[in-house]
């Protein structure tokens, strides 16, 4: 829970708005009574509420499309009480991890058909994805995309459905482009491409971003003092932009430490993936890796600009509850694998 009081250091430092740090202090105690919770089960629980899991994200989805909060064009989130809300979106990307692992750990026979495997992940990753999109919500529905993909291919790696896939993607690209994308997105993507077209409009986020962070030079200029937080050229600087205040405010240093922190859940989750014998396990740890790898990569990518500004928050880090408690329940699950994976390759799951 490092990065999760990190992050309140951040907040509170940051001379963000006092309720930012009661929130975020509230969603803090809620992700460590999670954690703990998780840390005391079995693994065999783990496999068998996959399916409870992944209906309940599911049901959330739909109820967020009906009765959900609209926050910056997106009806994503729950209204929980007067001051708190909770985003579907975040739990969704693990039900999909738990639900893949449980049906492909349970295939028998058809283990080996990469078209069973294909057909299964497409089933189970179509249906949210397409919930997610009728929010709009781009950025949810990249990150359960790319972590879904990164899934189904590592465990049914086939070189002419891999290309089938590509090319079926490429091909959805422009109708994507012409009917589904708001214009919103859209410039988005245009201001990926070149900032400079609208430095005070679509381009402007990145553009202050890339000076948060090379102000920060080597060393920073100590907690609290983030010029381009402070006297507010930085827009969501307590979300999408968290990395880029660290950066101004810790430099090089710093954003290496923070970026140490995740390398190190990711490579020592896959250090242990080929130690553990049931597939199920091995199909979550490796799920729940990627989930915070590309957190992570596409977060930082965003801030440098070398990727989209699509709203991807740094698990754990950025304020929102959603991501801490979601963060918090993958890295208990993470740290429950590692710490009982001998029992199960020596009884079973």
């Amino acid at each position: 829970m490092i990065l999760s009081i990190i992050n309140l250091i951040f907040i509170r430092d940051g001379a963000f708005f006092s309720s930012y740090s009661f929130k975020q202090l509230i969603w803090t105690m809620a992700a460590a009574i999670i954690c703990f919770i998780v840390l005391r089960i079995r693994l065999q629980t783990l496999k068998n509420i996959s399916v409870s899991l992944y209906i309940l994200s599911i049901i959330l989805l739909v109820f967020v499309l009906f009765f959900g909060e609209k926050i910056s064009g997106a009806r994503s989130w729950i209204k929980i009480g007067d001051f708190m809300s909770f985003q579907p979106s975040e739990l969704v990307k693990i039900s999909f991890i738990f639900i893949i692992a449980k049906f492909y750990s349970e295939l028998g026979a058809y283990s080996k058909s990469y078209l069973v495997k294909y057909f299964l992940g497409l089933v189970f990753f179509l249906l949210p994805f397409a919930l997610i999109m009728f929010q709009p919500d781009l950025g949810s529905a990249l990150m359960l995309l790319i972590v879904s993909l990164t899934v189904i291919i590592s465990f049914s790696y086939n070189q002419k459905i891999l290309i089938i896939i590509i090319l079926i993607i490429a091909s959805l690209s422009v109708p994507i482009w012409s009917y589904a994308l708001k214009d919103y997105q859209k410039e988005r993507i245009v201001s990926f491409i070149y900032p400079e077209k609208d430095p005070s409009g679509y381009g402007y986020n990145v553009i202050q971003s890339k000076v948060a962070i090379g102000s920060g030079q080597l060393v920073g200029k100590g907690l609290g003092n983030s010029s381009q937080a402070k006297l507010k050229f930085l827009p969501e600087k307590h979300t999408d932009f968290a990395f880029s205040v660290w950066a101004e405010q810790t430099g090089f240093l710093g954003s290496i430490i923070l970026i140490g922190l995740y390398a190190f859940i990711v490579l020592y989750s896959l250090y242990y993936l080929n130690k553990i014998k049931d597939n199920f396990l091995q199909v979550l740890l490796f799920g729940l890796s990627s989930y915070f790898f590309f957190h992570l990569f596409i977060n930082v990518a965003m801030t440098i600009g070398f990727f989209p500004v699509v709203g991807i928050p740094l698990l754990m880090f950025s304020y929102g509850g959603s991501s801490l408690m979601c963060g918090a329940m993958a890295l208990g699950i993470i740290a429950l694998i590692i710490s009982e994976y001998k029992d199960v390759n020596r009884l079973g799951l």
